[in-house]
Parts: structure tokens; sequence; C-alpha cells
């Protein structure tokens, strides 16, 4: 009995590993995308700026993070339904609104934290409602 519930924990620990890598993964890679674009600067598209985005150390950092994300996503849909991990996906846009806060010195709104609000409370209702 105590084998079934120490699966059980080591499950449930796995999935909310992988669940922080993907916000992780995802949030850094939207950062270093925004960090790597403001480092070009305003330039037209030719083939000077891919050049610059091809050696832009933001642009690789972006590139790297979304390829650990489709890693971690792979795993996470193999322990569960895409009809509860993709709208779960949405507390990237809460590690987004936190990084760019935090990391960017953003300004965030009223409004915008009422919708980081409104986000957690559906994917509360989202994990009320999910079997066991």
């Amino acid at each position: 009995m105590i084998r079934g519930k120490t699966d059980w924990l080591h499950e449930r620990l796995g999935t909310i590993v992988l669940w922080a890598l993907l916000i992780a993964f995802e949030s850094a890679g939207q950062i270093a995308t925004k960090v790597g674009g403001d480092q070009l600067g305003q330039m037209d598209f030719n083939l000077k700026w891919l050049m610059a985005v091809a050696v832009n150390p933001g642009v690789w950092l972006a590139i790297a993070c979304y390829i650990g994300a489709f890693f971690v996503w792979m795993l996470i849909l193999r322990r569960s339904s895409l009809s509860l991990a993709f709208p779960l996906s949405s507390l990237v846009f809460v590690g987004v609104l936190l990084g760019s806060w935090l990391g960017l010195g953003e300004q965030i709104s009223v409004l915008h934290w009422v919708g980081v609000a409104v986000i957690m409370g559906g994917i509360a209702l989202l994990a009320e409602g999910e079997e066991t």
C-alpha cells in the first residue's frame, strides 16, 4: 500500500516539475525573443537583417527555449489529455507577464493583474473537474 502512495506522489511530483519546466521555457523564450528583437532595432527585412538575427544571442536563447518547451510538452501530453493540458498551458501568460514585469521592468496595469486572476481561477476550475 505504501508503494502505491509513493508511486502516486512521484507521478504527481513529476507532472508538477514538467509543468514548471514548460512555463519556464515558454516564458523565457518569449522574453528572449523580446530582448533579441529590441537588440536588433528597426531594420528592413533583408539579408542584412537575417544575418543580424542569425548572430543575436537573444534569438538563439529563444530558439533553445522553444526546443526545450517542445520536448517537455511532448512529455506532458503523454501524461495528460489534450483537452486539459492545452487550457493549462495558459499559465504561460502568467509567466510572461511576471517575467516582463520583473525582468524587463514593464509596467503592468491593474486590468492585466485581473486577467491573471481570471486565468488562475479558470485553471482552478479545470483542475477541480479533473478525474484522479
